[in-house]
């Protein structure tokens, strides 16, 4: 019975100093949590050690513990309180040395290292609910984005199936932050707009970003990429974090149209394989991304995008670079001295188009101009066709073909990518000329997705500019049309001139 209480005493002790070492190294910093640390480890070394001593000798007594399973008692206690530290130490360090903020309370230090390891929120008080498969974590203002981030996973299932191909693909977590200073507290990394943590399969992101999708997109390729690895009992750094970062792009839809090809920086594709690598690389002067993506573009506009099923299924390294020279036919130096060349042919021609557009519009042969615009917007991505078309709508306002420009644009408006419709809802100033009411329409259209994405345009200047065209709809149009003219609130030059010509014949005095 004695013996009983003994190891009950020493089990409530190890209970009592575990949560005490926790309180006391997690409300310290790296170098204080430490130092307790060791403190703690030391009086655990000295436990065993007195131990050791007991089951060799039968000669100390300590606590009064006299046999030899009491001893061994005494020195499991030290083990175990020893890794209880050391658990402890290593989850504030880890916290300390990531966040990198001294004055995280312990409670947020827990929260923070549990949400690397399990499917717990980083943040504090927020909500939960599952969708489709995949849980979502988010604050009462940003639960209204659980709807478009499902419905677009829901849209692109069938293009990562083809891909990826996985079975079982639920398990994601996705966690809402409010802005990109919680995203680089919770990650440790700075200059991010999400990112995806293998640990405990979760996407971070900001929802009401701009970019939200091509963001989204990245992150879960990543995502789809981890469970074919598991799936297909692959190590998950085989594939070179070029290739994976660079498909990632590709299936977020980022485009070479943002890059000034002739001026992309390379580097030997090895020192791009690793992700130390790969962060190591990044400078002023070097986008790794850059590279990334652009040798998958080269790949796919030469090869199509079967390969990349057969890319994934590399089993090493070496067998993917080996698996890459046979589709490339080349070696892996003389890619790296080639890809780009086809990318730049390409860019070089569209340039060239939109050149001889402008030509042709300087010198008023506007059939050919229209002609050039419309291969422009029918060959090319998504961002040359919307260039094209604002170039179109400013040709047909130079002719004067006011309702041409604006069938164009209500039919671009109407089929839209999410990613230009502020813009050319507001383009709608436009229907001034035709329709105010129209305007007044796509404006507050344009507001509410602009308070949904994150302010893209100052919401003070819209409210001013739905303000002016409320007037100009109501009783009051000269003060509407005062109020767009003084504050410069309608942008397109064409429309500016055509507006002021139109407002001096109809209201001539007050203009």
């Amino acid at each position: 019975m004695k013996k009983i209480m003994k190891y009950f005493i020493l089990f409530l002790i190890l209970i009592a100093m575990s949560f005490g070492s926790y309180l006391l190294i997690f409300n310290q910093g790296l170098l204080g949590g430490l130092m307790i640390a060791a403190v703690f480890l030391l009086i655990c070394m000295v436990l065993f050690i007195m131990s050791v001593y007991g089951i060799l000798t039968q000669r100390l007594e300590f606590m009064s513990l006299r046999s030899t399973g009491e001893y061994t008692v005494l020195m499991i206690f030290a083990v175990s309180l020893s890794i209880v530290v050391g658990l402890i130490t290593f989850a504030n360090s880890y916290v300390e040395y990531t966040v990198k903020d001294n004055n995280l309370a312990y409670e947020e230090k827990a929260r923070l290292f549990a949400s690397t390891v399990f499917q717990v929120p980083s943040q504090k008080e927020l909500s939960k609910t599952e969708k489709n498969g995949v849980t979502y974590f988010y604050s009462q203002e940003s639960e209204q984005h659980v709807e478009k981030i499902d419905e677009l996973l829901q849209e692109k299932e069938d293009l990562f199936d083809s891909y990826f191909a996985i079975e079982n693909d639920e398990g994601l977590t996705i966690e809402f932050h409010e802005n990109y200073k919680s995203l680089e507290a919770n990650s440790g990394m700075e200059g991010i707009a999400g990112y995806y943590s293998t640990y405990n399969r979760t996407i971070h992101l900001v929802p009401e970003d701009i970019m939200w999708e091509v963001i989204l997109l990245h992150e879960y390729t990543h995502y789809q990429s981890h469970l074919f690895s598991e799936e297909n009992h692959l190590s998950i750094n085989r594939i070179p974090v070029w290739f994976e970062e660079g498909l990632a792009d590709f299936l977020a839809e980022d485009s070479s149209y943002w890059y000034e090809l002739e001026n992309v920086k390379v580097i030997d594709f090895h020192n791009l394989d690793s992700a130390m690598e790969f962060e190591r690389a990044a400078s002023r002067n070097f986008n790794p991304y850059a590279q990334s993506y652009l040798a998958i573009q080269s790949l796919v506009g030469d090869h199509g995008t079967e390969f990349i099923p057969e890319m994934l299924e590399s089993k090493t390294t070496n067998e993917f670079y080996e698996n890459l020279q046979e589709l490339t036919g080349m070696e892996i130096e003389e890619f790296q001295n080639t890809f780009l060349r086809g990318l730049e042919k390409e860019q070089q021609a569209r340039n060239a188009k939109f050149e001889r557009a402008s030509v042709a519009i300087e010198s008023k042969r506007y059939a050919e101009a229209e002609e050039t615009l419309n291969e422009l917007m029918e060959s090319y991505d998504i961002y040359d066709a919307d260039e094209a078309h604002w170039v179109r709508t400013d040709l047909y306002l130079e002719q004067g073909f006011y309702g041409k420009a604006i069938v164009s644009l209500e039919k671009k408006i109407k089929n839209d990518n999410e990613e230009f419709k502020i813009d050319d809802l507001l383009l709608a100033e436009i229907q001034l000329l035709v329709n105010p009411q129209k305007s007044l329409v796509h404006a507050k259209e344009a507001q509410v997705l602009n308070d949904s994405q994150g302010d893209y345009y100052d919401p003070a200047e819209l409210e001013l500019l739905i303000e002016a065209y409320q007037k100009v709809n109501d009783s009051n149009p000269v003060g509407g049309y005062k109020m767009l003219m003084d504050q410069e609130l309608v942008w397109n030059p064409l429309v500016v001139e055509e507006l002021n010509n139109r407002l001096k014949k109809q209201y001539a005095g007050e203009f």
